[in-house]
Order: C-alpha cells, then structure tokens, then sequence
C-alpha cells in the first residue's frame, strides 16, 4: 500500500465515523464518492484534502452514504414522513423490528398496519428481538393491526382521505394522555393494486404528511417495489422526507430530487 494514495489517520478515523469503511479509504475510492468525480479536476489533489474535501460534503448533505438496513430508520426527528421500498417480507422486517424496537425502549407508542405480513408474523419477528414484546402489546404500546382495520372499508376499497386522516389523527390524540412520548407508526401500501386506489392513497399521504408536521410522531410507509409502477414518482417524493430502496445488504437514501430519483423507479416498476 502507497501511504501517499491514503488520507493521514486522523482522516481516516473522521471518514469510519462518517460511515465509509477502513477499505474504501484510497484515493480513488474517496474520488469516486464525490460528485460529478472527474479525474482531471482533482489532478495535484492529496489524498487528504480529498478526504477532508468528502467529508465536508457529507457535513452539508451533499453527499449521503448508504445505510446498514437494520439503522436505517433509527434515530429519525419527530414528524419525520420517510417511504421504504422492499422487495420481500425479509428486506421489510430487517428495517421495521429494529425501527419499533427503539421505540418500545424510548416509551413511545407504536402502530404497526400490516400488509404482505400477518399480525402474527409481525409480532413473532419482533418477538425475536424484543422478548417482553406481550406486555408492550398487553399496555397498549405496541398495537399490530391488519390494514383492513384502517385503511378501507368492507367492501375493500380505499376509505376517503379525509376519513382516514381522522382516524390517524384520532391515534396521535391517545398517546400524551396514556404517558408515551410519542406515536412511531408504519402502514404498508402492499395491498393496493389499481390506480384508482393508489391515487386515493397519495391523496391521504399528502394529508398525513401535512398532520404530521412539528408533531411528536414519524411514519414510515412500505410499499412493495412493484407497486413503483402505479405510484406518481414527484407526488411521492413531495410527500416523503427520505425515500428507502433496499438494494443487496445496503439501503441507499435517496433525496427528494426528482430527476435523481425517477431512474430508480424505472427500475423498481420493471421488476
């Protein structure tokens, strides 16, 4: 290894910190982390001032890493809005059992709507990793309901959005007078399979996106990538802070630029 393609180790400790792992510390992987990387512009470059140069774009948001998928809802801010695309029950369960774990410890209430899951298999996969979970559920912290109890009516199409921005409204207004800290929910979108009904659902997205503003709640919304096909890529982006794309081991956050982010769509609805 030639130290001089290797920032100092004062660098290379900021850049772990950072999330770019000890093996993507060369000169060329650093490089190829930054935007519209282009090997003439950084000709006479150090390796360290690429390095402090990559790290001062991560500080401003410039650059965003990917995220370990079992921390990649962890520790969001209150009235956070995010989507989660998954392309199967395990991608979706390595995201949320970790994301209401934290919260069950954080005292905070937690709505799970299910989908592609059963109740029952939601509650065993959080059982798994948090061992007490009956008497979360026996307190009313941890409530796992099918989406059919929220989301439509008995004929199974999609309630109006006024309606159901109601009853999410009517779950918040629960939570300070129980003594939690707060509501974490998440409702999977699997179930939705026309344009009618997933344009009825943006409408009431756009409304929870709305409610939940300076609110001592955060959702996260799964939708199953195919279900790309029938989304209207700018509206979701509109009304979503973060959008999730599993992708291998690795789940990449994507920004709200449309024009970034309708490539992976292209790719999400031709599965």
């Amino acid at each position: 290894m030639n130290s001089s393609d290797y920032p100092n180790e004062s660098l290379r400790k900021k850049l772990v910190i950072a999330g770019i792992p000890e093996s993507e510390h060369s000169m060329e992987s650093l490089a190829a982390k930054v935007p519209d990387f282009n090997a003439r512009s950084f000709q006479g470059i150090s390796a360290d001032m690429m390095a402090e140069l990559l790290l001062y774009f991560i500080a401003k948001g410039i650059v965003t890493l990917p995220v370990a998928s079992d921390k990649a809802l962890l520790d969001m801010p209150w009235g956070s809005h995010v989507c989660q695309f998954y392309n199967d029950k395990a991608d979706l369960v390595k995201m949320l059992v970790p994301y209401f774990k934290q919260g069950l410890e954080r005292n905070e209430a937690c709505v799970w709507l299910v989908g592609d899951l059963t109740v029952e298999e939601a509650k065993n996969a959080l059982a798994a990793a948090v061992p007490d979970i009956e008497r979360y559920m026996a307190k009313g912290q941890m409530l796992i309901r099918h989406y059919t109890e929220l989301y439509t009516n008995p004929d199974g199409t999609v309630k109006p959005p006024d309606q159901l921005s109601d009853q999410f409204a009517a779950m918040e207004s629960t939570v300070g007078p129980k003594g939690f800290a707060g509501l974490r929910a998440s409702g999977s979108v699997s179930w939705v399979d026309n344009e009618e009904s997933m344009s009825r659902f943006m409408a009431y997205e756009t409304k929870v996106n709305c409610a939940i503003q300076n609110s001592r709640i955060m959702a996260v919304c799964t939708y199953p990538a195919q279900a790309a096909a029938m989304c209207g890529c700018r509206e979701l982006i509109h009304n979503h802070g973060k959008i999730f794309v599993q992708r291998g081991e690795w789940v990449h956050d994507k920004s709200k630029d449309a024009e970034k982010i309708e490539a992976v769509f292209a790719s999400l609805a031709a599965v």
